[in-house]
């Protein structure tokens, strides 16, 4: 049952995915400026970022399913005006209730990903549960680009979007039936938990938060991750297009390869009990980043490409799979963290996206990754700073 659960972040991640590229290819086809394609992101993730740190104060593992279910509603209403939007222009108004109904789930689900488990406050649970939870959406996230990569851009590279909108509504109706169906299960792990004893649950809680809070470090970490990540997502379609010359196919295997090197991280992660406390991984990933930002300023094929977003998957999953656990490791207040990860998400979508456009614009289409790849170095450095009295735990 808990795997099935878990596969939900997954299937949402394939919708984002597959909308985030439709809509930024379809622009950029248009002959849109760069600072025009890389806005449809942030409209997006404007309506996410308030609907996540809204819902942070609200959800709780008592209303949890009850919110995702009306989260998805109000996506496949949005998935239905996508599907019917002729102009690219219309695409800014659909955005915008997306970010609503992804929103409102990710923060409610990370609730109660916990019940899943057969310990719910242990090291173990909390590792296992970050790892499959960051692998299940990250590689949500590199199925919806090949899912693109293989209706638009081979079956039918001129209304091969719609057959793309299509599958995210038969997605968003099957996440629909399934959080139905567990609504019951979560009811009931609840009805346990209640009547386990509070003098056992108070010795698991405390046995549990012995490691030191560092969400912090986590949240540094990520900041200069995210801005890197999200610029990446919105704007390698538009300089792939513009100035590598790259079909839609290869542009889709070059998003998948970045997302499925980000799940093999994340799932590599399910055994770790004191890493996310050292600064030893963020570093060599950020390393890893920095290395796949310049190789994308000299690419020259689809292989060169494919190998720079494989490389900063590797340090994608690193921060990602960071931020998540501490989130769940930090039991009081893991919804409050949640809130924050998923705000620094949308707030990072917003900035990211409209800054790299507007260097692109304004000076070239490589300036973006130089600057991302100085943003990554900063943030790096810090968190090595903050976390080096932890190096030897």
């Amino acid at each position: 049952m808990k795997y099935i659960f878990y596969l939900l972040p997954g299937l949402l991640n394939i919708v984002i995915s597959l909308f985030s590229f439709i809509t930024t290819k379809r622009l950029a086809d248009a002959g849109a400026s760069s600072f025009a394609v890389t806005s449809a992101i942030p409209t997006w993730a404007v309506t996410y970022t308030a609907a996540s740190f809204l819902i942070g104060r609200w959800a709780s593992r008592e209303n949890a399913v009850k919110l995702t279910i009306f989260s998805q509603i109000i996506l496949t209403g949005s998935m239905i005006g996508l599907l019917f939007s002729t102009s690219v222009d219309l695409q800014y108004l659909w955005l915008v209730l997306s970010g609503l109904g992804t929103g409102l789930f990710f923060v409610p689900f990370q609730a109660v990903v916990k019940l899943f488990e057969k310990e719910e406050l242990s090291a173990v649970t909390f590792a296992r549960s970050t790892a499959i939870y960051t692998a299940s959406w990250s590689s949500g996230q590199a199925v919806g680009p090949l899912i693109a990569a293989l209706l638009w851009g081979c079956f039918d590279p001129a209304y091969g979007w719609r057959y793309c909108y299509m599958v995210c509504v038969v997605i968003v109706s099957i996440v629909i039936l399934t959080l139905i169906i567990m609504n019951k299960f979560i009811r009931q792990r609840l009805q346990e938990e209640r009547a386990a004893q509070q003098s056992s649950d108070s010795v698991r809680q405390s046995q549990a938060n012995t490691m030191p809070d560092v969400m912090l470090t986590a949240w540094i970490l990520a900041l200069g991750g995210m801005l890197a990540l999200t610029a990446m997502r919105s704007y390698l379609p538009d300089f792939a297009t513009k100035e590598l010359a790259l079909p839609v196919s290869s542009q889709g295997i070059m998003l998948g390869v970045l997302s499925l090197t980000q799940a093999l991280t994340a799932l590599s992660c399910i055994k770790t009990r004191k890493w996310p406390y050292r600064p030893w991984g963020g570093s060599i990933g950020a390393a890893a980043a920095v290395a796949a930002m310049l190789t994308l300023t000299v690419a020259g094929s689809s292989v060169a490409a494919w190998a720079a977003t494989g490389l900063f998957g590797i340090f994608s999953g690193i921060f990602c799979y960071n931020m998540t656990y501490h989130a769940l490791a930090n039991a009081r207040h893991s919804a409050r963290y949640a809130a924050v990860n998923e705000t620094i998400v949308g707030s990072m979508s917003i900035l990211a996206p409209l800054g790299a456009g507007f260097l692109a614009d304004t000076t070239n289409a490589r300036m973006p990754f130089y600057l991302l790849a100085a943003t990554t170095t900063l943030t790096a450095v810090i968190f090595i700073r903050m976390l080096w009295q932890h190096r030897k735990i």
